[in-house]
């Protein structure tokens, strides 16, 4: 990190995973973007992998994301972040009191206002949090809280996307996400790495590769097989396919 630092103009820095990019991640970069306009600076974006969760309970190779780190920055684009800082997050960091994870992550990156979700938490077992940030922060950074967004009295939050998923929830799905769930899909080899299907079900889906756009049925058999009422075999090197809605068990 330390190569990092010192080398930033003025800016205003985000912080989160931001696994799915859902609605209650979006009103927090758009809180980021509002400040940096206000104060004419650029947004930037820090972020984590692997998850902290899955070093926290050493489950690296079995932690269910909803996107891949191309997909996240490719949105983030999409939506005017200037720079995605990425953070390799291991057991050393994780080990970090919080007042060093401030001062050797966020101290020195020149952000002139940070931007977090209310359950923001940072350092050795998570005792960081919004409130504590502020404090570390005096003198350094302001910081703007952007209060949790809830839909149907529930947080929304990447936790509760990943157990509709597992229920294979769809309609709510979309509710959290503002769009349809989408992954990407090799022919030859089936689900690309870092994305979760749905529970095993039958469903309606929408294939996109090129300039098409195909509706047909999807059977998910398990975590990583479906199979599909079109062949697409003749198609590469992948398909997105967009998740529409629950037509039934098997």
């Amino acid at each position: 990190m330390s190569q990092w630092q010192n080398q930033f103009q003025q800016q205003v820095l985000v912080i989160g995973f931001f696994d799915g990019l859902h609605k209650g991640h979006l009103s927090v970069i758009n809180e980021a973007k509002r400040i940096a306009r206000i104060n004419e600076v650029q947004v930037a974006v820090m972020s984590f992998f692997p998850h902290p969760k899955a070093i926290v309970a050493d489950l690296p190779n079995s932690f269910q994301y909803l996107m891949p780190l191309e997909d996240k920055q490719a949105v983030l684009t999409e939506l005017g972040i200037n720079t995605l800082l990425l953070v390799h997050f291991d057991r050393d960091i994780a080990s970090l009191p919080s007042a060093d994870f401030v001062q050797s992550f966020l101290i020195g990156l020149n952000a002139m206002h940070i931007v977090c979700g209310g359950d923001f938490h940072y350092g050795a077992r998570g005792i960081g949090n919004t409130h504590s940030l502020v404090k570390q922060g005096e003198g350094h950074f302001q910081v703007s809280i952007v209060e949790l967004m809830e839909y149907g009295g529930e947080k929304i939050s990447s936790t509760r996307i990943r157990h509709a998923l597992a229920k294979g929830n769809i309609t709510i799905l979309r509710k959290l996400l503002g769009k349809f769930y989408s992954v990407s899909w090799c022919p030859q080899n089936g689900l690309l790495p870092f994305y979760s299907l749905r529970a095993p079900g039958v469903y309606e889906v929408k294939l996109h590769y090129k300039n098409e756009i195909i509706s047909c049925s999807a059977q998910v058999l398990n975590e990583k097989e479906a199979k599909f009422t079109h062949d697409f075999n003749h198609w590469s090197p992948s398909i997105k396919i967009e998740w529409v809605r629950s037509i039934g068990r098997f």
